[in-house]
């Protein structure tokens, strides 16, 4: 991880204890049908079926194989430290080099998942384990997976992002592991119309980012229910979003973004966007410094017709291309 941005997520830590793959790609008329078929209660059930699905394979069969089999064929994955891993060949190829298992045994656990309005796009937010015989610690990770319907119904995971962590993510007493506030009203636009929302929406979050501060601009566009992996169990909603980012005034990070990649469901409530970030500050000695990032944002649109993030992670890049 790199200094700057990692100092950030430390100190939201603190704060929070005291307080196609990536592209868009349009679903088949055969997908729509089949998902206009389903309950959002019942596309949420098989989303967290396909997640749980996921863990047993990776259990299996380990992360190369049982993993990688529920990514799309366009998949795009965010680890720490790479550019973005574009392609299921190219994510298995890292895999086999990089297993997440680490000679182990590895799980996934979401503990929010959700579906847009036409049950054609989805994700989830949780945490991996990595069991190994013998170990005196578990491994931890947490992650966000973007999951599409294919044609065949099946869901298959668009983007992930996944980083190494210390503890679990454990959502407080009564928080709700789907989307239970007010949505908006329903209707029926182009894909890419949608998208360029959430693109727009992504922009001007950068923007008051880079005019009032990474802090301001976390609190202002997380959504009432918001879950970032940050902190010591997770950051579970807008009050505790605000308790761990108001310190990031502008004179201690300037962080900037564009997104470059992203997917939209037709039903205008859900979209995701993938970019590149550039954050600016001073090291321990004082010094300037200058990282880069890459991130996954989700975003669903209020009822009020505003486009908020419902979850947002992201990891080093090794330069400022990509992401």
């Amino acid at each position: 991880m790199n200094r700057i941005f990692a100092g950030v997520l430390v100190m939201a830590s603190l704060g929070a204890m005291g307080c196609s793959g990536a592209g868009s790609t349009g679903a088949s008329p055969d997908a729509r049908s089949r998902s206009a078929s389903l309950s959002v209660s019942d596309a949420r059930g098989r989303l967290r079926e396909a997640d749980q699905a996921m863990s047993d394979a990776s259990a299996k069969a380990g992360s190369a194989q049982g993993f990688a089999q529920f990514l799309a064929e366009d998949a795009v994955m965010l680890v720490d430290g790479e550019y973005a891993l574009r392609g299921r060949d190219a994510i298995q190829a890292w895999l086999t080099a990089h297993p997440l298992e680490q000679g182990g045994t590895v799980h996934w656990e979401p503990v929010r998942w959700d579906v847009s309005a036409d049950g054609t796009l989805g994700y989830s937010v949780g945490h991996s384990t990595v069991d190994a015989a013998g170990a005196t610690a578990k491994s931890l990770g947490r992650y966000i997976s973007m999951w599409r319907q294919q044609p065949d119904g099946a869901w298959r995971v668009a983007v992930m992002v996944r980083n190494a962590a210390k503890t679990p993510m454990t959502p407080p007493t009564g928080f709700s592991a789907s989307h239970t506030l007010p949505a908006a009203a329903p209707r029926t636009l182009a894909k890419d119309a949608v998208l360029a929302e959430a693109k727009a929406a992504d922009s001007a979050f950068s923007e008051l980012s880079t005019k009032e501060g990474m802090g301001k601009a976390f609190i202002t566009y997380a959504a009432e229910d918001a879950v970032l992996l940050g902190g010591p169990a997770g950051l579970f909603g807008r009050e505790a979003i605000a308790q761990a980012y108001t310190p990031f005034t502008l004179d201690k990070i300037d962080l900037r973004w564009e997104p470059v990649l992203g997917d939209a469901a037709a039903s205008g409530d859900l979209a995701y966007t993938v970019g590149r970030a550039v954050a600016s500050g001073k090291n321990a000695e004082g010094k300037p410094e200058t990282d880069y990032v890459k991130y996954l944002t989700v975003w669903r649109r209020q009822a009020d017709g505003q486009w908020r993030y419902v979850t947002d992670g992201g990891n080093s890049n090794p330069g400022p291309q990509g992401p």
